[in-house]
């Protein structure tokens, strides 16, 4: 008797746990909705044209973030160029800086000499 009672209880549980359970069981504890075919139709165009909409959005999300690349790497051209044009203004200014510095020399000897020829002359007269 035992084993016919714990038999038919396990084929009970077997029973019970095979059973396939959705929304229209009475054992699921979520709620079940109906809809109407047209209902349906609406909701599915609807999911229709999100899914187009999300599609374009990613298209020109993949656009704009290729034209973002495009104008980082001619920000850094422009950034090199820059660069390069600045090195070379100092090199300039550099070098006008010896030429100033040179004809200062070159006219502070000139007006010593000029001096020294005056008191030359002043002397000798």
């Amino acid at each position: 008797m035992k084993r016919c009672a714990a038999a038919f209880c396990l084929f009970f549980l077997l029973f019970f746990w095979a059973l396939p359970v959705d929304g229209a069981s009475p054992f699921s504890s979520e709620k079940t909705y109906r809809i109407t075919e047209t209902e349906l139709s609406r909701l599915e165009s609807d999911l229709d044209r999100a899914l187009l909409e999300n599609r374009k959005q990613k298209e020109q999300s993949e656009r704009l973030r290729k034209q973002l690349k495009t104008l980082e790497s001619q920000s850094e051209e422009r950034k090199k160029a820059l660069e390069m044009v600045r090195k070379s203004f100092e090199e300039y200014a550099e070098e006008e800086r010896k030429k100033q510095k040179s004809l200062r020399r070159e006219r502070n000897a000139a007006i010593g000499l000029v001096g020294l020829l005056a008191v030359a002359l002043v002397a000798r007269a």
